[in-house]
């Protein structure tokens, strides 16, 4: 078997990169070899046309509107799983987009560019409540602690 020539390894990379998978490429390269190398260097040349023809494929917008449903999961803004929920989630953050969003626009209607900025602005609430919960749990840590050690609180 001839392993990927240098033209396709670049153009892997060059695919990885622009789709925001480089993070993922171990396990891209396992599954795309099933399971025999984690090093595109050492992919058949075959699995190297096959990985380079779906990452063409893939768009890179569906994979931040992903991306922002969830995050506003984990910011808790939609929730649920079942088919209905899913509905209901989509209107709900397409509400929230267009009131609260950084683009003020319906996810499916965004450009790639203004996909990008819901998902900063996404990532950037995920980011502050993980911060407030963080430290509301370290500051109940800590008059837990002062309690146990029958020292004086003062609660603002």
């Amino acid at each position: 078997m001839n392993y990927a020539s240098k033209p396709q390894l670049s153009k892997i990379h060059v695919l990885l990169n622009k789709l925001g998978l480089t993070e993922s490429k171990v396990e891209i390269v396992s599954n795309f070899s099933n399971g025999r190398t984690i090093s595109s260097k050492l992919l058949y040349a075959s699995e190297a046309k096959e990985l380079i023809i779906k990452l063409a494929e893939y768009d890179p917008n569906e994979r931040l509107k992903s991306l922002v449903f969830s995050l506003a999961y984990q910011a808790g803004i939609i929730y649920g799983s079942t088919g209905e929920d899913k509905r209901i989630n989509a209107a709900k953050l397409n509400l929230f987009l267009k009131e609260r969003g950084a683009v003020k626009k319906e996810l499916n209607a965004m450009n790639y560019a203004e996909l990008i900025k819901t998902h900063r602005q996404f990532e950037a609430v995920v980011k502050n409540i993980n911060k407030s919960r963080d430290k509301k749990e370290a500051d109940k840590a800590v008059f837990t602690l002062m309690d146990e050690l029958n020292l004086i609180t003062v609660k603002n």
